[in-house]
């Protein structure tokens, strides 16, 4: 995670939100309220304290409810988290006022995926773009030891270095890393855009997802993605997975019930409702990007794996660019809502 920077976290108004049936399953957010617990608990509460705790709660104590709501419905049969009445009476609610004047005070809502494509185990044809796995000289080296060697190879290349062969066959760094797979041009670009893509190969198909990059940041005046000189080097996953602090895998993710955000002024693991345009849906804080340092305007919604632009499009463009969001901590001084 980005090292914390001199910003107040996004300012919050007590407001009463008109609640409606969130738009996505109840066992999708218990499920990844579950998993980001998990990889809260693990890191041992030392992430970045996003919102004040002392209006909003704690992080762990919101997605314990959350989860034990969800348990006691899955044997009961009930669901209350898919209620508007209950969550209107066992939620607390504070809107998020963005740092950037918006209309409505709505933050910008992006929405990102993972691109299902197809890859090659070798170069073939057009599948001449590899995702590369750390440089050997990485090998067995914690996350936090590897920030403070600047002299490691990641360090040395450009994202245009690597893409034009440093590590290939008489490349400057030739045989240092190691290819995971081979993609063409296009599929490239979007695994480095999305940071996470699902490679059909002979075998099946493969997840891969980013590791660690090469400790340049990212350049938000630069909008052609190709000019970036940031780079990501991959990891095969078992699943869509957001962020942790190495070596805690982060929480596996489900379609919209999971955002990027702001880590440092938001808080990892914080359970927000968004208000968009095809309604109300509850969403747990889980991953993060390079877009996001000191990002206090805007969220990336989740929404799984797709085939095409197309087909991302189609599924998700009834949600809208803009959404009213809210930060909420459950009332657990109210009877019935716990």
């Amino acid at each position: 995670m980005d090292k914390p920077h001199p910003v107040p976290p996004p300012q919050l108004e007590e407001a009463i939100l008109a609640w409606s049936t969130p738009r996505a399953p109840s066992a999708d957010l218990v499920a990844v309220a579950r998993d980001t617990l998990r990889a809260w608990e693990a890191m041992a509460g030392t992430t970045a304290p996003g919102l004040p705790a002392d209006i909003v709660g704690s992080v762990d104590a919101t997605l314990r409810w959350v989860v034990d709501i969800g348990e006691a419905d899955a044997r009961s049969g009930a669901d209350r988290l898919a209620d508007p009445r209950y969550l209107s009476r066992c939620l607390s609610s504070w809107q998020w006022i963005p740092d950037v004047p918006r209309p409505k005070n709505h933050i910008r809502l992006t929405r990102y995926l993972v691109y299902s494509v197809l890859g090659r185990a070798a170069p073939e044809g057009l599948f001449q773009f590899p995702l590369w796995a750390l440089p050997k000289d990485e090998a067995g080296i914690d996350a936090a030891a590897a920030e403070g060697n600047r002299a490691l190879t990641r360090f040395r290349y450009t994202r245009q270095d690597v893409v034009a062969g440093v590590f290939r066959e008489g490349g400057a760094a030739a045989g240092q890393a190691e290819p995971l797979v081979w993609l063409d041009r296009e599929a490239h670009e979007q695994a480095l855009l999305q940071g996470t893509v699902a490679v059909g190969l002979a075998a099946g198909t493969q997840l891969y997802n980013v590791h660690r990059n090469n400790g340049i940041a990212y350049d938000k005046s630069e909008r052609d993605t190709r000019k970036q000189r940031a780079y990501w080097y991959f990891r095969t996953m078992d699943a869509v997975r957001g962020w942790a602090q190495e070596p805690v895998a982060g929480p596996a993710l489900r379609p919209y019930v999971a955002v990027a955000g702001d880590l440092q002024n938001v808080g990892f693991g914080r359970l927000l409702a968004l208000q968009s345009g095809d309604g109300v849906r509850l969403v747990v804080v889980a991953d993060t990007g390079g877009a996001f340092v000191d990002n206090r305007h805007q969220l990336d919604l989740y929404t799984g794996v797709h085939s095409s632009a197309a087909t991302f499009q189609a599924a998700t463009s009834a949600i809208g660019d803009t959404a009213a969001a809210w930060a909420l901590k459950p009332r657990l001084d109210v009877e019935g809502c716990r």
